[in-house]
């Protein structure tokens, strides 16, 4: 279907992107924008994809990808419109944008191919699957002195008190980040990550290259310290990565590094409290999962479809494409609504009602094609030991804001606080 224009899908898109009600619950928004038009030609540029199979097309197609140089060498075009680097940024103040990618080094999150190939091949090397999976006795030691200083206090807000500390420590013991320095990398990290959001403008940007320039000092002196006394933990292991003869460079290591980090608690942390409201508001399948400790596989993915840690995406074209059945120019811009493609009607069943043992189920909250997220298994892994331990120690848990509060962001959408009253399983 080639793209249309739609001004009440424009209208839309604008109050998603631009409004704190369209953030704090943007999914009756995304059926609009599907409903009217779901192939969009929006007046903010890019091409609007809302379909889970256009979405899910768009985010595997090679001749899409980050962009970031086709910017950065002004080749992009005035079809790019929304968007830089892949995911976000309405390019209000170009110069700051391009400062901030700068900072930001040689991260395959915004590379292309060949670049990304090479990054994150290497990278792979260093961050197996096995060895996230040998976290999980750790990880469900953690979870339960978590849980039993939650059931100390019985009124809690469990943002501050599981869904941040579990996984920036999972994530500060893998990457090997002293457990004295984690504290202080929050706000740095929650800076650098407003760069992603679609509407962040020159200050915001000019925060973010700021905090990233801290990061960077910080894991370059790190570096420095674990090749003089290399440990058993992913920056060591990056540093020592290579491929035939073929090393990562020191800048490269400590870009990888503050991703691999970044991404490893904020999106977990996303994916806890975010399921965990989901639970609440749907009493019946927390009761079903809490009877039923098997379903913490399906449950976990069915949490990340229902409201995903991430929900929009950017694509660029870096050749001439048809995306959706839309002839794309090189540096034409895709916006992919993975948020709202997880509930396509099309693709799931009773796509608006939750079912944690819902089957034959693979959201798109950790993107796809080559730039699936590298740590999915681990932020699953996390989930499934989180909800499971959780519902088996309490026998009650009581939602004690109807309205929690939402951080003003939408491309990575999470909560600032969730207050839940715990009560013991007898």
């Amino acid at each position: 279907m080639p793209a249309t224009e739609s001004a009440n899908a424009d209208n839309a898109l604008i109050r998603l992107l631009l409004t704190p009600e369209g953030r704090a619950d943007p999914y009756a928004l995304y059926r609009q924008i599907r409903d009217e038009a779901p192939v969009l030609r929006s007046s903010l540029g890019p091409i609007v994809l809302s379909r889970y199979e256009d979405c899910a097309h768009a985010l595997r197609d090679p001749h899409l990808g980050r962009g970031t140089k086709l910017r950065l060498d002004g080749e992009a075009g005035a079809a790019g419109g929304l968007g830089m680097g892949g995911f976000g940024g309405m390019d209000t103040d170009p110069a700051a944008r391009a400062e901030f990618f700068e900072t930001a080094g040689n991260n395959m999150l915004f590379a292309d191919p060949p670049d990304h190939t090479r990054l994150r091949r290497l990278a792979n090397r260093a961050f197996t699957p096995a060895r996230a999976e040998a976290l999980r006795p750790a990880v469900a030691d953690m979870v339960d002195d978590l849980l039993d200083a939650m059931e100390d206090e019985g009124d809690v807000d469990v943002m501050p008190a599981m869904a941040y500390p579990l996984p920036v420590t999972v994530i500060g013991e893998l990457v090997g980040v002293p457990a004295s320095d984690r504290d202080a990398f929050q706000p740095l990290v929650r800076a650098g990550t407003v760069a992603l959001e679609p509407t962040a403008d020159a200050g915001a940007l000019a925060e973010a290259s700021k905090a990233t320039a801290q990061l960077r000092e910080y894991f370059l002196d790190l570096l420095t310290a674990r090749r003089r006394d290399p440990k058993d933990d992913l920056l060591s292991a990056l540093a020592e990565s290579r491929d035939q003869g073929d090393a990562l460079s020191d800048d490269e290591v400590v870009a990888t590094a503050i991703l691999l980090y970044a991404a490893g608690f904020e999106t977990t942390t996303n994916l806890i409290g975010n399921g965990l409201l989901a639970l609440l508001r749907h009493p019946e399948e927390l009761d079903r999962w809490r009877r039923d400790p098997s379903l913490s596989r399906t449950g976990v993915d069915e949490l990340l479809r229902w409201d995903s840690p991430v929900q929009v995406n950017m694509r660029m074209a870096l050749e001439p494409a048809v995306v959706a059945g839309e002839s794309l120019d090189v540096g034409g811009s895709v916006l992919v609504l993975q948020g709202g493609a997880n509930r396509d009607p099309e693709r799931f069943t009773d796509a608006e009602t939750l079912d944690v043992g819902r089957r034959d189920n693979q959201p798109l909250s950790f993107g796809g094609g080559i730039h699936h997220c590298l740590g999915a298994g681990l932020a699953r892994m996390e989930g499934e030991v989180v909800f499971s331990r959780m519902l088996q120690r309490f026998g009650s848990i009581d939602l004690l804001d109807d309205v929690p509060e939402w951080r003003p962001t939408l491309t990575l959408r999470g909560l600032s606080s969730l207050t839940v009253r715990v009560t013991a399983s007898a």
